[in-house]
């Protein structure tokens, strides 16, 4: 990976430098998802709870997380569609 590649930092840049006709590829997976790490601050409490999720389902943490969430979103976006019909 070049070192310019490496100065780009988040989804906006990604597609400012693609509009600018840069090549920005290898910030793809073969999934076609864009890729994009952020940190949050979680309570321990609720941490220690997503731990015990995950030694149960034998998981770690990030995938947990990843699913919870994709999860979370499908039933949102389900509830609007029923919404609107």
């Amino acid at each position: 990976m070049s070192s310019k590649s490496t100065e780009i930092k988040d989804i906006e840049e990604i597609a400012h430098q693609a509009h600018l006709g840069a090549d920005v590829s290898e910030h793809f997976t073969g999934h076609f998802q864009a890729k994009q790490q952020i940190n949050i601050t979680i309570p321990l409490e609720l941490l220690h709870s997503i731990d015990a999720e995950c030694q149960l389902l034998h998981i770690d943490r990030q995938d947990w997380i990843k699913v919870v969430c994709a999860e979370k979103i499908r039933e949102i976006q389900a509830s609007r569609i029923l919404k609107a019909v």
